[in-house]
């Protein structure tokens, strides 16, 4: 009988958590998955406990199984219905945390086979050995494996540490000011929205103005049929420019007989991978500081409940949205002033809050993950051409300094992003995770 493999998921939030289910369904493996939270799958996207934090995504599409795209739904319908009422629906993030958990459990239960083993830990250091990898724990332990997962989900931007500064990205619902105190929001994005559903849902009843370059908050969701491109349709290779021209010209096209411009957005999606590789390192550039605003915007879309609240929020004058640029912070004790541009003018605001929701970092070295900047510094890894995250092959194999590629560490998730940029949703993850798994394993055979 052959011997069992080893593989080391780094990270316990959605993406390890697909990972290490994914691999579980094969044979003659066993997965040891780090995590410092206590709870699995509460990373940065699921690890809120509100109520009015939806999914982005209907819960058709949330299945952790390609092979199975009702699995989500059929197991909300059992679990918690009264969360997810059909298939169409966007459940709460909470409801798939539990999810999450649920897919690990008989791997955990006293009579199955262990293959799995939770560390509520955190790796330091990787080192090559003769036949794996070794893994410096914080605990000061070491683990060794045959195959190592970076499957650490999005890295958040560096931010120093203030009294009336908060993090928009952890989940803690404690972080609520005063109620009639002014609050000020950096980023317009989605965890913009979270902020302010936050805040509203604690009775905030003071003024929030969020605050961005652009000004742009995410559409909404709609009932909308995904329209079919064909990939012949798609001008692969073609610049920034000659792409929003394009994508404008077939929403406009659709729009005229009755179309809406999600289908076409939708319908990008499974050309998207391709698109964004076919693209030059300078359009892609081009593409960061130009154009992602509006496709993040049109892309990641909130669901319809969260964008009623939100409009409301601006009808009545609570939420003011703003295209400008944050100057400086003035602290002074109890509250903050807040200068910035907008329309060309200097304005300042008096806060006692300052939410920072800004997206994920984009440098990769600056991350504060000790794991990452220890690869990073002994060459074992390098960022791609981007610095937007780690540079990996085709099979998602980490490529070093000297451009080699590993045959012990891959990565997945929200880190590969500056690779495969469409790598952010359970959707994509999920197909990512089963190519990894089918690669690390190297069986064709499932187990049932």
């Amino acid at each position: 009988m052959a011997r069992s493999k080893h593989v080391l998921v780094i990270g316990g939030g959605a993406s390890g958590v697909l990972m290490a289910v994914h691999l579980l369904r094969r044979p003659n493996v066993r997965v040891t998955l780090v995590e410092r939270r206590v709870e699995l799958g509460a990373g940065i996207a699921y690890g809120t406990s509100h109520p009015d934090h939806l999914l982005n995504v209907r819960a058709a599409n949330m299945s952790a199984f390609p092979d199975d795209p009702w699995h989500f739904w059929r197991w909300a319908a059992d679990y918690r219905k009264s969360d997810c009422p059909d298939a169409e629906a966007f459940a709460p993030r909470r409801l798939y945390r539990a999810y999450l958990a649920h897919l690990l459990a008989p791997h955990l239960a006293p009579t199955a086979n262990v293959r799995l083993k939770i560390l509520h830990n955190e790796v330091t250091e990787l080192t090559p050995v003769r036949w794996g990898m070794e893994a410096q724990l914080v605990s000061e332990d070491k683990l060794y494996a045959d195959k190592v997962v970076l499957a650490t989900g999005n890295e958040a931007p560096p931010l120093p540490a203030s009294s009336w500064r908060f993090d928009g990205w952890m989940n803690g619902e404690t972080q609520n000011p005063g109620k009639d105190d002014t609050v000020v929001i950096i980023g317009t994005g989605l965890t913009m929205a979270d902020r302010v559903l936050s805040l509203l849902h604690a009775g905030h009843e003071g003024p929030i103005i969020a605050i961005s370059r652009r000004g742009l908050k995410p559409q909404a969701h709609a009932d909308a049929p995904v329209l079919r491109i064909d990939a012949a349709d798609v001008p692969f290779g073609a610049g920034v420019t000659a792409l929003t021209q394009w994508l404008r010209r077939l929403a406009r096209n659709h729009a005229a007989i009755g179309g809406d411009w999600r289908d076409v957005v939708d319908g990008l999606r499974p050309h998207m991978q391709t698109l964004w590789q076919s693209l030059p390192v300078n359009e892609r550039q081009r593409f960061l500081r130009h154009a992602r605003p509006w496709w993040d915007t049109h892309r990641h879309r909130m669901a319809p409940s969260a964008a009623k609240r939100i409009a409301e929020a601006e009808a009545r004058g609570q939420l003011a949205i703003v295209a400008g640029h944050v100057r400086s912070f003035e602290p002074e004790p109890g509250q903050v002033t807040v200068h910035y541009v907008a329309q060309g003018e200097a304005r300042k605001v008096v806060a006692q809050a300052v939410f920072e929701c800004r997206g994920r970092a984009n440098d990769i070295r600056t991350t504060a993950n000790p794991v990452i900047q220890a690869l990073l510094a002994s060459g074992l890894a390098r960022s791609d051409a981007l610095s937007f995250g780690l540079d990996v092959a085709g099979d998602y194999a980490l490529i070093d300094r000297g451009g080699n590629t590993s045959e012990q560490l891959y990565a997945l998730g929200p880190i590969t992003a500056g690779v495969f940029w469409e790598i952010v949703a359970v959707p994509d993850i999920r197909q990512q995770a089963v190519a990894l798994a089918r690669t690390l394993v190297d069986e064709r055979e499932l187990v049932h």
